[in-house]
């Protein structure tokens, strides 16, 4: 858990994961998406598949990446809502 965490805990990393939250994307839809260079974006992708945390399909040419499953969504969606929550 604590890598899952340790993973998500960046923010380049994290910003892949939100672009990825709803539909698939390619490396290169992230790096203009993060502004991340592609190599940089591919460095990160490497991390997050390592840590099951997206996971990556061929679409002809193109590797498109999505989140892994929907309990990664969930963790993803439930730290969303916690930081956004007003608090008295």
């Amino acid at each position: 858990m604590s890598n899952i965490f340790k993973t998500l805990g960046d923010e380049g990393r994290l910003r892949l994961c939100l672009c990825c939250f709803q539909n698939p994307c390619s490396v290169s839809e992230l790096s203009e998406a993060t502004g991340q260079s592609q190599s940089l974006t591919s460095h990160n992708l490497r991390h997050l598949r390592d840590a099951r945390i997206l996971v990556s399909k061929k679409v002809g040419r193109q590797v498109h990446y999505e989140l892994a499953d929907d309990h990664i969504r969930h963790v993803i969606a439930d730290m969303a809502h916690h930081v956004l929550e007003v608090h008295d």
